[in-house]
């Protein structure tokens, strides 16, 4: 029996894209920040994946300071030698950035530049007067295609 070709081109398609995965991990576990450590990072592989979105929880705890976290993006070609990279944040909309500052309680993501390919994306979270009293706990989490 024949089949058309549209017919086995479609199911082809339907076929390969059930079957893609997404990409998800966490790059860092949660960590409070405080006098010890002040700034935590994380690195994963990334290769295969695309459209790869980064979130980030943030809860503060404010004693006597005014307490904040920046956020950075790099990449690296092979592990070892890390750049800034862009990125796009919800609040920012449509302008790449290279940190983001976080000061209020809650989830944020953020968005690799598309044009920047890369093997290997490190996300580091760095805690602005932060103290024994005065933390910020964060977590990172990466999602993407495969």
């Amino acid at each position: 029996m024949r089949r058309p070709l549209g017919l086995m081109i479609g199911f082809l398609f339907l076929a390969s894209t059930a079957f893609a995965g997404n990409f998800k991990g966490e790059i860092i576990a949660t960590t409070v920040l405080n006098s010890d450590p002040t700034i935590v990072s994380g690195t994963m592989h990334v290769e295969d994946a695309t459209d790869l979105t980064f979130f980030v929880t943030y809860d503060e705890t404010e004693v006597g300071n005014v307490v904040s976290a920046a956020v950075t993006l790099l990449v690296s070609y092979d592990g070892t030698n890390f750049l800034a990279a862009n990125f796009y944040d919800y609040a920012g909309g449509s302008t790449l950035q290279t940190t983001e500052t976080l000061s209020t309680d809650g989830r944020y993501y953020f968005v690799l530049d598309p044009n920047v390919p890369a093997p290997y994306v490190k996300v580091t979270i760095t805690g602005t007067n932060t103290d024994a009293d005065d933390t910020v706990a964060v977590t990172c989490n990466v999602f993407g295609k495969q």
